[in-house]
């Protein structure tokens, strides 16, 4: 007999308060209409949701799948198939954008931008780069593989919420690289240079940052419900998940420690990192535009912004979330893909490092010192740019 596709050992998923679910569940749809039909602040403040909704809806309906909710198994589908087409249509949108090389200002209506073979060529990489990387992530779900996997990830191979935590984060690890590998430019400083001249976004500065807080007020619950609040795992449980505890003076000594020696060891390294670069002859980092893409946020308010909601939201995601689950190497490496639209490879280095720094202290210690580590080394380094104007 071959094996099934996936089983799953854990306890079966219960909702102990039903009513509860489906009062949020209203309580969501009817703040997003009227976000939708207002506009304004609470508009933004619905819209912001909308990068933790993907993934925190297919986790929740992973959860149910598999057991007797059978209705489960079709819905996690659907939801999958539909967050990998709308990001590999992101991706290649990004990609399409970076290849036509457009002059600064945009498109000129008297003379459209024409492809060359070679624009051609990168165009079918671009969809023949997408394409593996999901049938990558697609063997992910072949129990022999994740059996093999499991030796070097803390994954249980028969359990389907992490078979498809696995098959999602492989797949969008790899997709997330395919516009840089392809095109050698990241996507969005590519739009930096074409919008030149132009707003990126109809926000304020203001604006933007209040963006970034809302992000944070839907990646906590969304983070909570990710590892089966409310499903498999009560309050405690779920901290103890997440490696969520109360700060105390160690852990705040700690994470100013190792983020204050991070960010000086970076501000030494990069410009040795850059003339090794630029000896060698490898693109970097576009600084020029990547201060336009970020100059909303180079003020104090906004570095304590960023270093607030990057730090604590990028770590319970990742740290938090993934890291038990799919490991430090593989949690860092979706983590620094996350960037690629914004970094050539010399950052996307830096980025992996830092990620590795805070991935260690999340194991050694927990989610919370590793948010503050991180949180100060971003405080630390907009502060840089907003003194000496970078």
């Amino acid at each position: 007999m071959s094996e099934p596709l996936v089983l799953t050992p854990e306890q079966p998923p219960t909702i102990r308060r039903p009513g509860l679910w489906l009062a949020g569940i209203a309580l969501y749809v009817l703040l997003v209409s009227l976000g939708a039909s207002v506009g304004g602040e609470l508009g933004m403040f619905t819209t912001a949701s909308f990068n933790a909704l993907p993934f925190v809806g297919l986790a929740v309906l992973a959860y149910f799948a598999g057991s007797q909710f059978n209705w489960a198994w079709l819905a996690t589908g659907l939801w999958l198939a539909l967050m990998l087409s709308l990001a590999s249509l992101y991706t290649f949108v990004l990609g399409v954008i970076t290849l036509l090389d457009l002059p600064p200002g945009g498109i000129d209506p008297a003379q459209p931008p024409a492809f060359s073979p070679a624009d051609a060529l990168s165009i079918v990489l671009l969809i023949l780069g997408i394409f593996v990387a999901i049938g990558i992530g697609t063997l992910t779900l072949l129990p022999p593989v994740r059996q093999s996997l499991a030796r070097l990830l803390p994954i249980d191979p028969n359990s389907f919420v992490h078979a498809v935590a696995l098959m999602v984060i492989v797949s969008l690890t790899l997709m997330l690289i395919v516009p840089l590998l392809v095109t050698g430019k990241p996507p969005l400083l590519a739009l930096v240079t074409i919008l030149s001249g132009n707003e990126l976004s109809d926000l304020s500065a203001d604006e933007l940052l209040r963006s970034e807080i809302y992000g944070l007020v839907w990646t906590i619950p969304a983070a909570f419900l990710a590892v089966g609040f409310g499903i498999r795992r009560d309050l405690a449980a779920t901290l103890e998940r997440l490696g969520l505890v109360r700060p105390t003076l160690r852990h705040l000594l700690i994470g100013l420690g190792i983020g204050l020696g991070l960010a000086g060891l970076m501000s030494l390294v990069l410009p040795l990192m850059d003339t090794l670069w630029q000896t060698l002859g490898w693109p970097t980092t576009d600084e020029e535009a990547f201060g336009e893409l970020m100059a909303f946020a180079i003020s104090p308010i906004g570095a304590l912004v960023i270093g607030v909601t990057a730090g604590l939201g990028e770590e319970l995601g990742v740290r938090g979330v993934l890291q038990p689950r799919l490991g430090i190497w593989l949690s860092n490496l979706f983590f620094t893909s996350l960037h690629a639209f914004q970094y050539h490879w010399d950052a996307l280095l830096v980025v992996f490092v830092g990620g590795m720094v805070c991935g260690l202290v999340r194991k050694y210690t927990n989610t919370t010192t590793a948010a503050i580590v991180h949180g100060v080394y971003n405080f630390v380094m907009v502060m840089l740019a907003v003194v000496f104007g970078q």
